[in-house]
Order: C-alpha cells, then structure tokens, then sequence
C-alpha cells in the first residue's frame, strides 16, 4: 500500500536539502509543492534545484507551466493521484516537499467549489489596494464577510484580496463556500514532518542570505528575460506575485529603488514564512523536527523507517 511522507515547512528551512538526503535513503517518487517552481524559467527567485539536481533527484510538478498560465489547487491534486498511480506501479512512496500549505491541505480535504479568480478582477482588486490601502480593504472584508475577517489577519494581503474577489466573482462571502469541510480518506497514510525553528533568529538570518544570494546570482535579469518573452507578464499573474519577484518587477518599473530593493525582499520574504508557520500551526497530527538541529537527517530518518515498517 502507497504512502505519502511530508515535508513541509516555511520558506529557507532546508527543506529541499532534506528531501534530497530522504529520496538517497528511501525508495519514493518526489513531488514539489511549491506553486511558484512550477513555473518555467522562475529559478533563481523560487529557489529551484538546479538542472543538475534534479537528474540526480527528479521532482514530479516542477517547471510544468509557463509564466502566463494558471495552475489551480484542484489541478495540483488530480496531477499528485497521477503520480501515486505510478508510484504504487514501481513499488514506490510518495515524497512531497514544500512550502505551499494550501496544496498539501487539499491532499486531506475535500476542495471547497470556490470560483477561480480571472485577470480583471485580480487587477480591480490590485488598484483598490492601491487606491485606498489594505486597512480600507479589511474593513470592507469585515462587511462582507465578518466570519472570514475573523479568520484572517488584517495584514495578511494576499488572503484579504483573494477573499473580496471571491466575492467580487461569485456574489457570495468566502466563508460561505467553506462550510462543509470534510477530510478525504486515502486508501494510504500520511507522515507529516514540519520544520519549525525553535529559534526563529536563524530562520530570518537564512532568509537574508537567500535574498543577498538571489540578487547576487541574478534574480533581476532573470526577471528582465521574463518580462522581454511574455510581453504582457505582470503582477497580475499568479507567477510574478511570487515573493522576490513582484519586489523586482516593481523595481524594474521604478517603482522600488535600489538600496531599498533587497530590504523589501527579505520583509517580504518573512511574512510569507510567518503565514507558512501559521498554517503548520493550525494542522493536525505533525511530527516536529527543528531544521537547525544538528541531528535532523537521522532523526527524520529514523522516524521515516519507522512509519514505512509499521
């Protein structure tokens, strides 16, 4: 019987690096969880493992879209049953590994109907924000959904925006749509192993030197031959809203100078880890390891052994 083993945790804990040390262990297909490395020629900004990695370790779901398409959660989950088909076929487990908890909850829950958002509703929302600013934005979420104002912090712009253009698409509050909940029962287990820092200093110090070294190793030209192959690439695509390359979009247009660039990065950089662990902290049946301990590998190891012989 098939197994799925998670990893996941927020953004610069090491969680490729664990993975890789995982698939040289153990017999398992590798599926990316992350809905910014699906995008191809998105590198340096999402942290992807090089070419040569991944034919040393392949990783299903990477590099699978280009900029201007869309990739939805329900998408991600029909394509993961693909692979657990293939998998079970070849007498493999499933590793995930990422940060996208929104993916990793739709393989338990059932997936509620809500209504994929479109560009010109992205960008009406977008020049709200900009209009009027995100307390402005909150407030009308509080009117128009107060079950899902509760649920969500009133900084969290990303969560505010997509809730007002549910309601903007459907007529109806988010909070509306997810009223029935159920958990999917897979005919296989799960081990969930999440990364929380105990010592969150260490985490914001790697996510620092994974901006200097993203700005080092070229994230703007990367960004530059983006926007010069899709002409009409901005941030009202789901790619460039990714953290890293909205900031560098933003500052290719003038919008951001250039000694406040990888500032704005790296604040960005943390809120997203903030939310990430926010989600960890709200799920169920985790097995926790701190990803700077020293004996991580052979304590995932050990755990991953146990779990596959029971």
């Amino acid at each position: 019987m098939i197994k799925k083993i998670f990893i996941l945790g927020p953004t610069a804990s090491g969680k490729t690096e664990l993975a890789k040390y995982v698939y040289d262990h153990f017999e398992v297909e590798l599926i990316s969880v992350d809905s910014a490395q699906i995008y191809r020629g998105m590198n340096i900004g999402t942290a992807k493992p090089s070419d040569i990695e991944l034919l040393q370790y392949p990783h299903h779901l990477i590099n699978i879209k280009d900029p201007l398409e869309r990739y939805s959660v329900s998408e991600f989950r029909q394509d993961v049953e693909r692979v657990s088909i293939e998998a079970q076929a070849n007498a493999k487990n499933l590793l995930l590994v990422g940060g996208t908890m929104m993916y990793f909850n739709a393989l338990e829950y059932s997936l509620d109907d809500i209504p994929a958002s479109t560009l010109e509703i992205r960008k009406k929302v977008d020049q709200e924000l900009t209009q009027y600013g995100l307390d402005v934005l909150y407030k009308k979420l509080k009117t128009i959904d107060p079950i899902a104002a509760t649920k969500i912090n009133s900084s969290d712009k990303q969560r505010i925006q997509r809730a007002i253009e549910v309601f903007y698409l459907s007529g109806k509050p988010l909070s509306s749509f997810q009223k029935n909940k159920e958990k999917i029962k897979f005919s296989h287990e799960i081990l969930k192993i999440a990364l929380v820092p105990s010592d969150r200093i260490l985490l914001h110090d790697q996510i620092q030197k994974r901006t200097q070294d993203m700005l080092s190793n070229g994230l703007l030209s990367e960004v530059e031959c983006l926007m010069a192959s899709h002409q009409e690439l901005s941030d009202h695509y789901p790619s460039f809203r990714s953290v890293g390359y909205r900031q560098a979009y933003r500052f290719i247009l003038g919008e951001i100078q250039k000694e406040d660039l990888a500032y704005k990065i790296t604040v960005a950089t943390r809120q997203l880890a903030k939310r990430q662990l926010t989600w960890i902290r709200g799920m169920r049946n985790l097995v926790v390891f701190d990803p700077f301990a020293k004996n991580l590998q052979s304590s995932v190891k050990k755990e991953i052994k146990q779990f596959l012989k029971n």
